[in-house]
């Protein structure tokens, strides 16, 4: 199997605007459906073992992020974006970007609902509309990061992808958290 680094530069590579591959683009968004997630398999079979049903998910969710971000925010993506705690954060704020507690309080209900998910399928069902809001404010994503934390989303060590995400989102600091490279070490 090769690793989720060279299945994002796959995709870095079908969205250049000259040589790109928009078929490949719109297959992979299809992930963020059950219903039309099969239209994805073609392009993630040589990276994620298909019969595993969690990792599938995963794999397709972070797939049809990556597939869905423009390519500039793909491509600034990566060390220093933060965890997904600091993409909701500048959703809930908004383009003003200054802290408000109201703003953080109006969206916080919808977080909370992503802190609630036990199961990683259940909280990859709840991203795709993160997905969608980040790729259309602009905001942008670290999918790598986003990766690790949905592999290890049902761990229970301490501190789990949870409460790095609450720390993030209600306190504004970036996650510095280089918990990827440990398990992309490993890969």
């Amino acid at each position: 199997m090769s690793t989720i680094k060279e299945l994002l530069a796959k995709i870095q590579q079908a969205s250049d605007p000259l040589r790109g591959d928009r078929g490949m683009l719109a297959a992979l968004r299809r992930g963020l459906s059950e219903v039309t997630e099969h239209y994805a398999w073609p392009y993630l079979a040589p990276y994620c073992p298909m019969s595993d049903p969690k990792q599938r998910t995963i794999w397709l969710m972070i797939a049809a992020a990556a597939a869905t971000l423009a390519p500039d925010r793909l491509a600034r993506a990566g060390r220093g974006v933060g965890n997904l705690g600091v993409t909701l954060r500048k959703l809930a704020l908004g383009s003003t970007g200054e802290k408000s507690d109201k703003a953080l309080a109006s969206f916080e209900a919808r977080f909370r609902r992503l802190l609630t998910c036990q199961a990683t399928e259940e909280i990859c069902r709840h991203l795709s509309g993160v997905i969608r809001a980040a790729a259309a404010k602009g905001v942008p994503v670290d999918v790598e990061q986003l990766f690790w934390d949905l592999q290890k989303w049902e761990r229970t060590e301490e501190p789990t992808t949870k409460i790095r995400w609450a720390q993030t989102y209600w306190s504004g600091d970036v996650d510095t958290d280089a918990a990827g490279a440990d398990e992309e070490a490993q890969s």
